[in-house]
C-alpha cells in the first residue's frame, strides 16, 4: 500500500514513503513550507499524488499550531483524492528508529517537553508509557533517551500501512 506520511507535531517536518524519507528542520514555519516540499518531495520520488494509496499523518503530541498545519492538510489531500487517512503516534516514530527500549522527549518552548517510553521490537513500537507532559528537569528516561529528534518517515509509513490495513480511520490530534 502506497502510503505518505506527514508529520509537523514538531520543530521538523518529516515526509515519509515506503522507500523514503525527508525530514526538515523548520521550527513554526511549516504552513509556509508544508506543500512546496511535498510536491517536490513526490517528483524526487517519481510520484503523483494520484498515486497515493492512503496518508498517514503525525498526531503529536506537539504543538497546538503545528498539529493543527500537519493534520489539516493530510485530511485536505486525503478527502481531495478519496483516499483514507490515518493518525499515527509521533513520538513512537523517533522510538522505531531504535530497536530496544527508549525514552522519548520533545522539549516546548515553556520548559516542559512531551514524553513517553516505548519497548521496539520487529518494526513495532508498544508504548511502555504512554505520551504524557511533564517538566524537562523532571524527566527519569530509561533506556535509550532520545531527545528532539524527528520521528522516522519511514517507521510513519509503516504505522500508517498497518493502521490502514487493519481498517482504522480518522485522526484525533493527542493536545497534552
Amino acid at each position: 500500500m502506497l502510503v505518505l506520511a506527514i508529520d509537523t507535531a514538531t520543530p521538523y517536518l518529516v515526509l515519509g514513503l515506503p522507500r523514503a524519507e525527508r525530514a526538515l528542520r523548520l521550527e513554526r514555519r511549516h504552513a509556509e513550507v508544508l506543500w512546496a516540499e511535498l510536491e517536490d518531495f513526490l517528483a524526487s520520488n517519481n510520484l503523483s499524488k494520484r498515486a497515493l494509496e492512503g496518508i498517514a499523518v503525525g498526531r503529536g503530541p506537539g504543538s497546538y499550531t503545528g498539529l493543527r498545519v500537519g493534520i489539516a492538510a493530510g485530511l485536505g489531500l486525503a478527502r481531495g483524492l478519496g483516499i483514507p487517512l490515518v493518525g499515527v503516534d509521533t513520538l513512537a516514530g523517533v522510538a522505531m528508529r531504535y530497536s530496544k527500549t527508549v525514552s522519548v522527549a520533545h522539549t516546548t518552548r515553556n520548559g516542559l517537553c512531551y514524553a513517553a517510553k516505548y519497548s521496539v521490537q520487529s518494526a513495532n513500537a508498544r508504548a511502555i508509557v504512554n505520551p504524557y507532559r511533564s517538566k524537562l528537569s523532571e524527566l527519569e528516561p530509561q533506556g535509550l533517551f532520545s531527545l528532539d529528534e524527528p520521528p522516522s518517515g519511514l517507521a510513519l509509513v509503516q504505522m500508517g500501512q498497518k493502521a490502514l490495513q487493519a481498517g482504522q480511520l480518522g485522526v484525533e490530534a493527542l493536545y497534552l
